[in-house]
C-alpha cells in the first residue's frame, strides 16, 4: 500500500540534503551558501507545517501526534518488539519527527538574526540587532542538538532494521510498504502536483528573505 505521498517524500530528502548542506557549508565558512541552505530549511518546514494539515492521511499531524499515554504505550511496545502496524509514524516517531523539524528550524531562524559584526549579517539581523548576540548563542547551542537528533534518528532506523526487521528507508523512497492499518498516503494527481508546487513556492519565498537585507553601498 502507499504509505507516504510524493510531496512528503520529496520534502524528506530535500530537507535532509539541506540540513547536511548547511552543516558542511558552515564548517567550511561558506556563509552565503550556508545562508541559502538555512533559508531553504525555513521554506521546507513551512511547507511541512501546511502539509501537516492538508496533506495525505499519514502526513497529517492528527495522524501521529497523540497524548503522553499513547506515546509511553507505543514506546513500551517498541521495546518489547511489538510495534503497531498502523501506517505512517508511530506516536513515538511522530514526536521525533517534530524534533527533526523544529530543531533545524530554530537553527535557521536564529542564524538569520545573528551577526559576527565583521563579515556576515543574517538577512533578518537589521530587524532586531539587539537580539543578534542571543540568537548567535542559541544557534551555536543548537548545533549540538542537531548532531544529537541526527544520531538518535540513525539509531532508530538501525533498531527497526536490525531488531524489528523493518526497513523504514525504502518506503520513504518508493512510497510503498507492507499492508498496514489505516488509509495510508494515497493522493490524487491534482493534489500531488499542488503539494509539489506548494513546496517549491515556500522555498522560493524563503530565499527572497535575502532581499530584505539593507544595502550599505
Amino acid at each position: 500500500m502507499v504509505i507516504w505521498d510524493l510531496p512528503l517524500r520529496l520534502f524528506h530528502w530535500s530537507f535532509m540534503a539541506c540540513v547536511f548542506g548547511a552543516i558542511i557549508s558552515g564548517k567550511m565558512n561558506e556563509w552565503s551558501v550556508h545562508e541559502r541552505f538555512g533559508l531553504a530549511i525555513m521554506g521546507l518546514v513551512l511547507f511541512r507545517i501546511i502539509w501537516g494539515f492538508i496533506g495525505s492521511d499519514t502526513a497529517r499531524f492528527s495522524n501521529f501526534l497523540t497524548g503522553p499515554k499513547k506515546v509511553f504505550s507505543a514506546f513500551r511496545d517498541l521495546l518489547q518488539n511489538t510495534p503497531t502496524d498502523k501506517a505512517g509514524h508511530s506516536p513515538v516517531g511522530g514526536y521525533a519527527t517534530m524534533a527533526l523539524l523544529f530543531i533545524p528550524l530554530m537553527m535557521a531562524v536564529t542564524g538569520s538574526f545573528s551577526s559576527d559584526y565583521i563579515l556576515y549579517d543574517g538577512p533578518f539581523y537589521h530587524l532586531l540587532p539587539q537580539f543578534a548576540d542571543r540568537a548567535g548563542d542559541i544557534h551555536h547551542f543548537g548545533e549540538k542538538l542537531i548532531f544529537l537528533i541526527i544520531i538518535l534518528h540513525l539509531a532508530a532506523l538501525s533498531y527497526y532494521r536490525l531488531r524489528l526487521r523493518k526497513n523504514l528507508v525504502k518506503p520513504m523512497i518508493t512510497g510503498k510498504g507492507a499492508k498496514a492499518a489505516g488509509t495510508g498516503g494515497t493522493l490524487s494527481k491534482a493534489r500531488t502536483v499542488f503539494g509539489i508546487s506548494l513546496m517549491i513556492s515556500m522555498v522560493i519565498v524563503a530565499q527572497l528573505a535575502t532581499q530584505l537585507r539593507p544595502s550599505y553601498f
